[in-house]
């Protein structure tokens, strides 16, 4: 399944794409309107006063839910053309729509969206050059408890019995076997600000090349490397074997977070269709989720992390370990006294939810 059905507890879906073809309704609505003279050499039609509070209470008419989401922006963006509002701003205000309906949206799709129609009534379209980044989003206790509240006494201990392979026994190297390809390697670290202590290569089954814990705990690159050292642009050129030019495949996505209560959290990680192939703690309150996108570059990349984030960041997600190049803790060592708990492990997760995979 993709990770563009998020379905039906959480929605990421963006609904079918309509016509080129625009639409044939007025742009036009009663009051004082005065005409004024795109750049374009048009003449369009705008109100003298109130533009932006007309087009938000008319974007309050329209159904920007799953299935009608790229026509009622279609029309939303026809009737921002005719009121003369400013491209970033009517951008900002369908994307709040969209946000506020639960929902998400691919930027270059609402641009393209807003050229057409404000090209259809005349309106400088070039102006979509100072596009506005979607609104970011934030925790909302509130749609985690609602989304919490869908499923009944999700814990630990009910997503070890989910799990595909029994995880007591699973060890660190074992749990590496199972996610990545033999000869493939990866960037193991006992000192978060490091270049890593050891690199396990895959096949090795070399249980002694692993650390069993540290004081701070044990962290793995979850992206494999080539394990050598490359000049990091974004650092200055420093040496790295951390950085993406070592990054060998972009197949994984850390989701985590420090703030959501844990069962409520792993009650929301089990709804999502998404192709989770372990979660496990941090060896304290952090639970993460390990999930699959085989992104074929570092732009597809991103691409499939922006689909994704809205939903999860307001969810709890921790936002800034939305990164390709992410360490994340790895199950079966030890953060001090605690271990770090390999909770679920499913090497071909195919995109349904846990929820709803049976045993």
């Amino acid at each position: 399944m993709s990770i563009n059905n998020i379905s039906p507890h959480v929605e990421l879906e963006h609904a079918p794409q309509v016509s080129n073809q625009a639409s044939t309704e007025s742009t036009g609505a009663s009051g004082v309107f005065n005409s004024i003279r795109a750049k374009s050499g048009k003449t369009i039609r705008a109100y003298a006063l109130g533009e932006l509070e007309t087009f938000t209470d008319y974007l309050k008419t329209l159904d920007f839910g799953p299935g009608q989401r790229d026509y009622s922006g279609h029309k939303a963006f026809l009737r921002a053309g005719g009121l003369g509002i400013r491209p970033e701003e009517a951008i900002a205000q369908v994307a709040e729509a969209i946000i506020g309906t639960g929902g998400t949206f691919d930027p270059a799709k609402l641009k393209s969206q807003l050229r057409r129609a404000y090209e259809f009534v005349g309106t400088q379209a070039g102006e979509t050059k100072a596009l506005v980044k979607p609104p970011r989003a934030v925790f909302n206790p509130e749609k985690l408890r609602q989304c919490a509240s869908k499923v009944a006494a999700i814990n630990a201990d009910w997503l070890r019995e989910q799990s595909p392979i029994p995880v007591p026994t699973v060890t660190s190297a074992e749990f590496l076997e199972h996610l990545y390809q033999v000869g493939e390697r990866v960037v193991v670290f006992t000192t978060f600000r490091s270049q890593g202590q050891r690199v396990y290569e895959v096949g090795s089954q070399n249980e002694d090349a692993l650390p069993a814990g540290g004081p701070d705990g044990v962290w793995f690159l979850v992206n494999p490397v080539d394990g050598q050292y490359y000049p990091n642009p974004r650092q200055e050129g420093k040496p790295s074997r951390r950085s993406e030019e070592s990054i060998t495949s972009w197949r994984y996505l850390v989701l985590e977070s420090d703030v959501a209560d844990p069962n409520a959290w792993l009650s929301c990680l089990v709804q999502f269709p998404l192709r989770i192939v372990a979660v496990y703690t941090s060896g304290g309150r952090s639970i993460h989720a390990l999930v699959r996108l085989d992104a074929t570059s570092k732009q597809d990349w991103d691409t499939k992390r922006s689909v994704i984030a809205p939903i999860v960041v307001a969810l709890g997600a921790d936002e800034h370990a939305l990164t390709a190049v992410r360490l994340s803790r790895l199950p079966g060592t030890m953060r001090g006294e605690r271990q770090q708990e390999l909770l679920y492990l499913n090497p071909k997760a195919d995109g349904t939810a846990i929820i709803g995979r049976g045993n």
